[in-house]
């Protein structure tokens, strides 16, 4: 009994972080609980180690933590389920669409969050009947017309509880499971910020049908509302794919190491500037982080305009595109988890600029996390046909398996050899 007794005691202050009923994804839920019951089994083995009796021998609290680690995660799932939108806040930034989507939602929401909504001092007209803070206000029918700098303060009944940066802290405050986006646009600071946030907390999102074209948008929810798919894959799908991107990453850098020391010399003495060369790139949800490639241009040559850079390039530089070398150092990016071995190609943020302009619905590509390769790659879409590179990386995205993915790495890696036996051959 007394053993029963210390076991409790000390696993469940190690478990006292997980106690509040607060959103999470899958994944986090696992990490969480694997280290919180860590930390319990090494409090146990320590108070073992210096001789308390009634400590369960090493191997039995190993066991536990073992069975803790598999029923914990399937308890707190249980307790948390939600088929359907229960507690939900709206996040936007245009009064009319926050009003419309309050009243599209199946439930009452809980608050609204959005920047100041100040008006201008000429007069602004907001959709529906708003209430604004001091100065007065004068009614037009159904439409309320703020005439010297109000500040909306609730629509249609709801208050508005905080502003954008404090999602996160409403998001635990009040155990939310869904937020209804209500933006003008889809950009990449503000809605895809929003989008990000609700990924790492495992929370649900609906979005209003004026950026459905640029999410993954699955069924219609109320009047106008339609559900966001943050996670195409199952969670142990990504699993799986995450321990091979690992897996590939590390072996591919302890293979490569005499060749990456090889280029970096070569790389110094063909022509000034450094060996590497980086760049923002978009990561999942409109995410940024650098990648880094072996220099292959001149320093300080960079166009994100589509066009001939022949005139720019190195004569290593030359060697490192056709034979594809020089993207060897974004195994480490892969390690970081930045990216994955196969995915959408990330997009230099400059030039995505105008690929955005160009192709309706390219957002829909931020949904997973990009890669060294993926199908546009191995099909020879042309780096400018950025039509081709979203229906490739949309049908990757419906398509994705681990199977798959090593079929994609396996053709890509008879590209590599082809271009460099024709390198070789001088073809």
């Amino acid at each position: 009994m007394v053993s029963v007794v210390l076991v409790g005691a000390i696993m469940g202050a190690a478990l006292t972080p997980l106690y509040p009923p607060r959103p999470r994804s899958v994944l986090t839920v696992l990490r969480q609980t694997g280290v919180q019951v860590g930390i319990g089994c090494l409090g146990l083995l320590s108070l073992g180690a210096v001789g308390v009796e009634a400590v369960p021998s090493p191997a039995a609290v190993v066991a536990i933590g073992a069975g803790l680690v598999i029923v914990l995660p399937v308890w707190f799932w249980m307790c948390r389920r939600r088929r359907e939108p229960h507690r939900v806040v709206v996040v936007g930034d245009d009064p009319s669409l926050l009003e419309s989507t309050i009243k599209s939602l199946p439930v009452t929401a809980l608050g609204f969050l959005s920047p100041a909504l100040v008006t201008e001092d000429e007069g602004v007209v907001l959709s529906g009947p708003a209430e604004v803070s001091e100065p007065p206000v004068a009614d037009e029918g159904e439409r309320t017309v703020a005439t010297d700098g109000g500040i909306v303060e609730s629509l249609a009944g709801v208050d508005r509880l905080s502003g954008l940066s404090r999602l996160g802290h409403v998001l635990r405050e009040r155990d939310v499971d869904t937020v209804a986006l209500a933006f003008r646009q889809a950009d990449r600071e503000e809605c895809f910020g929003v989008l990000r946030v609700c990924h790492e907390y495992g929370v649900d999102v609906l979005a209003h049908d004026s950026v459905e074209d640029k999410v993954l948008a699955g069924a219609s929810v109320g009047d106008g509302l339609v559900e966001v798919d943050l996670e195409p894959w199952p969670w142990y799908s990504r699993l799986a794919k995450r321990v091979f991107d690992l897996a590939f990453a590390t072996v591919g850098l302890l293979v490569l190491t005499p060749l990456i020391v090889v280029i970096s010399v070569a790389i110094k003495l063909d022509s000034p500037g450094p060996v590497f060369y980086g760049q923002r790139r978009t990561a999942e949800l409109g995410a940024t982080f650098p990648v880094w490639k072996f220099r292959s241009m001149l320093p300080e040559s960079e166009d994100a305009r589509p066009g001939d850079a022949d005139d720019r390039i190195t004569r290593v530089g030359r060697v490192l595109r056709k034979t594809h070398m020089d993207e060897i150092p974004q195994l480490i990016t892969i390690l970081v988890g930045d990216m994955s071995v196969v995915g959408p190609r990330a997009a230099w943020t400059d030039e995505e600029k105008m690929l955005m302009a160009e192709v309706n619905g390219w957002p829909q590509r931020w949904a997973i996390t990009p890669g060294l390769t993926g199908l546009a790659q191995i099909r020879g879409i042309d780096s400018t046909d950025g039509q081709g590179k979203l229906e490739c990386d949309l049908e990757y995205i419906q398509r994705q398996s681990l199977l798959f993915d090593l079929r994609v790495v396996l053709t890509q890696i008879w590209f590599v050899i082809r271009d460099v036996g024709e390198l070789v051959s001088g073809k």
